[in-house]
């Protein structure tokens, strides 16, 4: 479930392996609805996290 907009939540994670962004996600039990930058790119799902890597997880916001 995401962090409702307002309620800023910044957890830094260290990671002993390689992983993917799905697999990143899950860990922290986020929805895959997020997005994930790295390096300051968005990134897809099956994108590959290496150790010493800044990844950013944001909400998808929608407006209208």
């Amino acid at each position: 479930m995401s962090t409702p907009i307002g309620k800023t939540q910044i957890r830094e994670v260290t990671l002993s392996e390689t992983k993917t962004v799905a697999e990143l996600l899950h860990e922290l039990n986020l929805s895959i609805d997020h997005v994930v930058l790295m390096n300051g790119e968005r990134q897809p799902l099956d994108a590959i996290i290496d150790e010493n890597t800044t990844v950013v997880v944001l909400p998808i916001i929608a407006g209208g």
